[in-house]
Formats: structure tokens, sequence, C-alpha cells
């Protein structure tokens, strides 16, 4: 079964707050809900481990590509006032917070949005390619 890689993409974006993993026999991208109590999640997780050979665990993408993402997209900008206040926004602790308020004061959220999405695109397509998972676009 083939990976929907902007499934997978989606799933990428929660990384940093929900578990998931990808069903290799069904091609289907699983995230552990919010709403589940500790039992149903525990369940689930041995549910998991039980066939483990069948599934793959989701990396944090979000930590460990996020920074890595937005300097891109600063770099990307134009050289200028644009450019400038986004890598000094970056600079230190907090950057990327303070990275995500100068991109909506200077009315960049869409561009950054499309930026981030096209970034786990790329993600996403690394992580099944690196697996041997074939995807579709």
């Amino acid at each position: 079964m083939k990976i929907n890689l902007t499934e997978l993409a989606l799933a990428l974006a929660q990384s940093d707050v929900k578990q998931g993993y990808i069903d290799i026999e069904k091609g289907k991208v699983m995230l552990l809900d919010e709403d589940m109590d500790e039992e149903a999640t525990t369940d689930y997780i041995f549910d998991i481990e039980d066939d483990w050979e069948h599934y793959l665990p989701l990396p944090n993408a979000v930590d460990e590509h996020e920074r890595r993402l937005m300097e891109e997209f600063a770099a990307s900008r134009e050289r200028g006032e644009v450019h400038t206040r986004l890598q000094q926004a970056l600079a230190g602790p907090g950057g990327a917070s303070r990275f995500r308020h100068q991109v909506k004061r200077l009315l960049l959220l869409p561009a950054w949005e499309t930026f981030w999405a096209e970034g786990l695109s790329d993600v996403a397509r690394n992580l099944c390619e690196e697996n041997d998972l074939e995807y579709n676009e």
C-alpha cells in the first residue's frame, strides 16, 4: 500500500504533541487521539507493540526540522529589513517564538505556512524513501 504524502505531512506537523505511526501494511498514518483515556492509549500502544514490525513510529519532525525551516525561510526573503528582522528574531533562546511573531507582524503568515507545509512534505517524502515505503503525492 502507498502512503499518502499529504496525510503524512499533516501528521508530522503534529508530531511534537501527538505520537504517530505508519501502518506499513495498510499504508495508513495514525495519530494517538487526544481524547483517549490512559487505558485506551495503553491498549492502543500494546496493540502496536504486539505487531511492531508492521508499524513505523513517526519522528518528532517539528523539533527536528522547525528551526532549520525557519532559517531557510528567513534566508529566502529578499535581503533588506524583512530578512534582517527574521534573522534577528531567530537569534538566541526563544527564537522560534520571536520568529512566529515577526512573521505575523510582517504579514508573511501565508508565505510561511506554505513554506512550512512544503518543508514537511519534503520530510515526509524523505521518511518514506529512507524506509523503502511507497507513497503518492
